[in-house]
């Protein structure tokens, strides 16, 4: 872990003093990745935590698994209508002596610039889960946001720089990088994928430019350039580019080496039926798609930009290459197919890096060391 070490105050890590964390969440939309860890967060912390809930978007699928943590839950669905959500705020505030106010994104961001003026002793913490920065008035608004709050969490060393990059005021701030957490995949049963001589390569991404599915749509025209009928990549993910890459297959008559799927739900039942994993995207902030395949076990091709190199080291927990180089992707994905050994180790070492530092029991205790020193 990057950024400020995060220690608890004594030898013994007796948690003498327990925060009261306000958790400002978008929905409950466990198919994104904020709601996902913050639902483990609540669910294990030390600290006694309320989680406000902006829209009950996906209230009704997975509410119920919010409520049965040990948080206290409640929602202001008010749309964008910022005094009715900053009045239900200051009222939870108040009422139960919150100590840590706790967001991201730009809604949530401007909501505690707000409550930080009303509520000058609160401690603002925000977290940064991606890389990219608004532009305009938002760039503006947040630069005031900024300055006023205590802590910032960036999500990987790739994050924090580009974030300092554009807010300067950063570096002068209280900065933690705190890796994601994830659990190994579950899925009842294998996909139902025929593996007697095919090698099968999986990618879970939305299919938008800066996710580069088209280079391994590039690379599988290479492989089948130079006689390679025996792999097939699956593409889990659904997006803009969707009917573009859908013609590109049909065009170059790709249909039985790469196959669309569309959004898919049971990410764990993929991964299982898979041999090795792919994730070409040159911006990624994190990578939990990628953190996931590491827990699976599986052999992975990363772009060697973003923050992917932090979660891969080159030829030991997986191979890294060139986002946008065809060639260097259809080199790689052959050599995990010819070379069994070697992509077993790789998976093998995958496995035990992730389950040490992208563990949902070391996202937690970051986290929890961190609302503690914030405390001090």
């Amino acid at each position: 872990m990057g950024g400020h070490k995060i220690r608890s105050s004594n030898a013994t890590n007796q948690w003498y003093m327990s925060a009261k964390v306000l958790i400002v969440l978008p929905s409950y939309n466990l198919y994104g990745g904020t709601p996902k860890k913050t639902l483990d967060l609540i669910k294990f912390s030390k600290h006694h935590c309320f989680v406000y809930v902006w829209t009950n978007s996906y209230a009704e699928e997975f509410k119920p698994l919010f409520l049965d943590t040990k948080a206290t839950i409640v929602e202001g669905n008010y749309g964008r209508n910022l005094l009715k959500h900053i009045s239900a705020i200051i009222k939870i505030i108040d009422a139960h002596k919150i100590q840590i106010i706790h967001s991201q994104f730009f809604f949530g961001e401007l909501l505690l610039g707000i409550v930080k003026i009303l509520r000058p002793k609160l401690k603002v913490l925000i977290a940064f889960v991606g890389s990219l920065s608004p532009a305009g008035y938002r760039k503006l608004i947040l630069k005031q946001v900024y300055k006023r709050a205590d802590a910032f969490v960036y999500i990987s060393n790739y994050v924090k720089r580009e974030k300092i990059n554009v807010f300067p005021v950063l570096e002068r701030k209280n900065g933690y990088v705190i890796y994601n957490g994830t659990k190994n995949p579950i899925a009842d049963l294998y996909l139902d994928v025929s593996k007697e001589k095919t090698f099968i390569f999986l990618a879970v991404s939305g299919l938008t430019v800066i996710k580069n599915i088209q280079v391994i749509i590039d690379a599988v025209k290479v492989l089948r350039k130079q006689g390679q009928d025996n792999i097939k990549v699956l593409v889990a993910g659904d997006g803009p580019l969707m009917t573009h890459f859908q013609s590109e297959i049909e065009t170059y008559k790709l249909e039985p080496y790469i196959e669309l799927l569309g959004y898919q739900k049971d990410v764990g039942k993929l991964l299982l039926s898979a041999d090795a994993f792919l994730h070409p995207c040159y911006v990624e902030g994190f990578g939990i798609a990628v953190a996931e395949a590491m827990m699976a076990e599986k052999p992975i091709v990363g772009a060697n930009t973003g923050a992917l190199p932090e979660l891969l080291e080159n030829k030991v927990t997986g191979l890294t290459v060139d986002p946008f180089d065809a060639n260097q992707w259809a080199s790689a994905m052959l050599q995990l197919v010819m070379d069994k050994p070697l992509a077993m180790t790789l998976g093998k070492n995958a496995k035990a890096y992730a389950k040490r530092v992208f563990s949902v029991d070391a996202y937690v205790k970051n986290y929890d060391n961190l609302y503690k020193t914030l405390l001090k």
